[in-house]
């Protein structure tokens, strides 16, 4: 089993299999890597093809062909792999299957079933079994992943948005345990909105839609969007 990797932020000496997602994270973890001389491996399922992918050196999969992919991270010497970038659930497309796929099916299927964290812990557990070591994009990109403390815009919060962000903070660490979502919205004491499948824009849009008698106890401008860890959530595959 390969080592895991250096906290040095650029990552393992070994080949990197970048499961690439939407996005400008993928890209950063590429450049990172060629700009450091160290092997990598962009692998793209269907539908995150972008065209800066081209300069890099990739693999393009099939979430029904599983079987395929690992026996080609294999080949090209693969020892380590990190998710990155946005990516959907896969719609999968059983009479397309491999004979691995065939095996994990079951599994496989069950874990689409599940809240976004135990499914993809489910999904790190299947890549750890086939001898891969699965890691983190913040061991890959260090701080240049956090955001640092204070403002990143004009307004600064008062008292009251505090207020607000602290319990919109135990609300998403109330429901954390249930795996329901990593947000939530508060303004003026009220829960407006709660993170769930449909992810933090699809949230944020449903509150923007809301009708103004709804409103009407948190009247804008107010209000805050509090986004962080699940308590115990595996920040190797879903860091906010």
């Amino acid at each position: 089993m390969p080592e895991k990797a250096p906290a040095d932020g650029l990552g393992p000496p070994g080949l990197l299999a970048i499961i690439a997602g939407r996005g400008d994270l993928p890209r950063r973890i590429a450049e990172r890597r060629a700009a450091a001389g160290l092997p990598f491996l962009l692998v793209v399922f269907q539908n995150c093809w972008e065209d800066w992918m081209a300069g890099h050196p990739y693999q393009r999969h099939e979430f029904e062909r599983l079987g395929a992919m690992f026996r080609a991270l294999h080949q090209a010497g693969a020892t380590h792999v990190v998710f990155a970038g946005a990516m959907n659930r896969p719609k999968v497309r059983l009479w397309r299957a491999d004979l691995k796929t065939v095996k994990l099916a079951g599994k496989a299927l069950a874990l689409l079933r599940k809240g976004d964290d135990e499914m993809l812990r489910g999904y790190a557990r299947m890549i750890e079994a086939e001898g891969l070591v699965m890691i983190g994009p913040a061991e890959l990109l260090g701080e240049d992943m956090q955001v640092q403390a204070g403002p990143l815009g004009r307004v600064s919060p008062d008292d009251r948005d505090r207020a607000d962000a602290a319990k919109a903070a135990q609300i998403v660490q109330t429901l954390g345990p249930l795996d329901v979502g990593q947000g939530a919205v508060v303004a003026r004491g009220v829960c407006l909105a709660v993170e769930a499948i449909e992810g933090t824009d699809l949230m944020l849009a449903r509150l923007a839609d809301l009708p103004a008698e709804r409103r009407a106890s948190a009247p804008p401008p107010s209000g805050v969007l509090f986004k962080g860890p699940k308590p115990g959530q595996d920040r190797r595959m879903d860091l906010p």
